[in-house]
């Protein structure tokens, strides 16, 4: 059993079937697995169905969790399995991230300015524009563990639990998707303005 949940009352009620205690663990990672979600698919039209597909399968399962992983990974590795499953379907090979502009806007390499700069501006928006580019080519596996650690800002604990892999392979896999982004985007990056 792993240290208890900040939502403990919360998944004992909801797994003795407590629908008040469902409703609230819905609303409480409502926003998590939304964008997740909206992070794999890059659409949409189709989050709010994976999220409902989500709390459904959550709601399901819950009496069978046994507080194994955290509460938080064991919803995020199930919405990441239903989004493979619909890109599997509906063959979706190119994912878009128009969210990345308002993600990365107080990520350190920004230039954090009180005052306007119009030059800035353009700069960070055609940075973003060619991070979403790069991140268009990396695997589904590297863009995934970027997301979840450097947008989603997950620990590597809870990645590892959520997409079922170990500790090490996660550190691994967001070093090589770090490393191939860095070549993508070449010197641009180290570049100030």
């Amino acid at each position: 059993m792993v240290g208890l949940d900040e939502n403990y009352a919360l998944i004992i009620a909801g797994k003795n079937g407590d629908k008040k205690a469902l409703s609230e663990l819905v609303e409480c990672y409502s926003e998590t697995v939304h964008s997740v979600i909206y992070s794999i698919v890059g659409n949409k039209d189709y989050v709010e169905d994976l999220a409902q597909e989500t709390f459904l399968k959550m709601i399901v399962a819950l009496p069978a969790f046994e507080f194994r992983a955290p509460f938080k990974s064991w919803l995020v590795r199930i919405a990441v399995n239903l989004c493979r499953d619909h890109l599997r379907r509906k063959k979706v090979r190119r994912i878009m991230l128009p969210f990345l502009e308002q993600e990365f806007q107080d990520k350190s390499w920004q230039y954090a300015d009180a005052e306007q700069n119009p030059a800035r501006d353009v700069l960070r928006k055609e940075r973003n524009h060619h991070l979403q580019q790069a991140l268009k080519q990396l695997s589904g596996n590297l863009r995934n563990v970027f997301i979840l650690r450097d947008i989603q800002d997950f620990s590597y604990e809870e990645i590892a639990q959520a997409l079922n892999w170990r500790p090490g392979t996660v550190k691994s896999r967001l070093f090589r998707a770090r490393a191939e982004l860095a070549k993508i985007l070449g010197p641009m990056w180290e570049k100030e303005p």
